[in-house]
């Protein structure tokens, strides 16, 4: 049995700088800071013309929100397997190239890789994300995925923007024993979508990762109010021994805060904790799936829910001195 197994977006991300964001939106990209929006692969490429002529490409590098979590996973010393579709071209290969010591055989190459183009204002370096999800189908899960599914400690979920990404998604689910955990990230993607849309996965979660501003999007309740709406909807699995759940009395949502922190919540528990002090930010563009990958070590390593934030935050910290992936080559177990 493997410690973790992920599912969700492999893409190729371009990381830009710019000197404002502004000057995208100008041209015709509705890009904000800390939003992420997805389109066609024309759309993209137009962009990235358009970003090659007024910005910086600084790195490309593998990405999609589960993927990064569970490559920083396996740099902690966990064994981890991956669930996805990454294209049957050069970006595909160097998508799948990045991803050292994580389990692909339950990743399939077809047709063409998804792109993601970050853009960093150079000043503020806040970032911007726009991704082309890949065009392929995610059918039902067959029995090689079922028998991976069966034989994981933690399904790890991030938002599949594909066609028949949530069904795929919640077959997965559907298919976890009790004392399976899932843990599901759906990023501003699969928050745009409603609460209604992902209330069949919501019901098995164990663990929610979310921002404020996707809390809103996804309840139309910012707040305690839109956390209150969610957690409802949540698992009602009792049957976990961890420390976390002892603490939490079952499933909780984590909120990322971004610079404020972060904070946990459920009936039995709800604390914030600040968010670590770091000298200079590269890019924090995968700064939420860090936490997220920190989170999950201290829960499987048996740690209450006070120390599963921290070193969720401080995993955060360190991710934020790199762009892309380039921290994790510093990531030691």
């Amino acid at each position: 049995m493997i410690d973790f197994l992920g599912s969700g977006a492999l893409n190729l991300d371009l990381v830009y700088e710019i000197d404002d964001l502004e000057d995208v939106r100008s041209a015709g990209f509705d890009l904000y800071a800390g939003r992420e929006i997805s389109g066609d692969h024309k759309t993209a490429r137009v962009l990235i013309d358009f970003l090659d002529n007024r910005g910086t490409l600084i790195t490309k590098s593998g990405g999609g929100s589960s993927a990064n979590t569970i490559c920083a996973l396996s740099r902690l010393g966990h064994r981890v397997g991956f669930i996805g579709t990454a294209g049957k071209d050069e970006a595909g290969d160097f998508i799948l190239g990045s991803m050292k010591g994580v389990e692909l055989s339950l990743v399939k190459q077809v047709g063409k890789s998804a792109v993601c183009v970050v853009v960093i204002d150079k000043e503020m370096r806040n970032r911007a994300m726009f991704v082309a999800p890949h065009y392929h189908k995610a059918g039902f899960p067959d029995a090689a995925v079922l028998k991976g599914v069966s034989d994981t400690r933690v399904l790890h979920f991030s938002s599949l923007a594909q066609p028949g990404g949530i069904s795929a998604q919640t077959e997965m689910a559907n298919a976890l024993k009790p004392e399976q955990i899932l843990s599901f990230d759906p990023g501003e993607l699969y928050a745009a979508r409603g609460i209604e849309a992902l209330s069949d996965i919501l019901k098995r979660t164990d663990l929610l990762f979310i921002t404020e501003e996707e809390v809103r999007i996804m309840t139309g309740m910012a707040g305690g109010a839109g956390l209150e709406a969610v957690y409802p909807l949540l698992g009602r699995n009792g049957s976990l021994g961890l420390g976390l759940f002892k603490d939490t009395g079952g499933a909780a949502i984590i909120c990322k805060q971004g610079p404020k922190g972060a904070a946990i919540y459920s009936p039995e528990v709800s604390f914030t904790i600040p968010a670590e002090k770091v000298p200079e930010i590269v890019d924090n563009t995968g700064a939420g799936d860090a936490f997220n990958a920190g989170f999950l070590d201290a829960m499987l390593q048996g740690a209450p829910a006070l120390e599963c934030l921290r070193s969720g935050a401080r995993l955060a910290a360190f991710s934020l001195s790199a762009f892309g992936r380039g921290w994790l080559d510093r990531l030691k177990a």
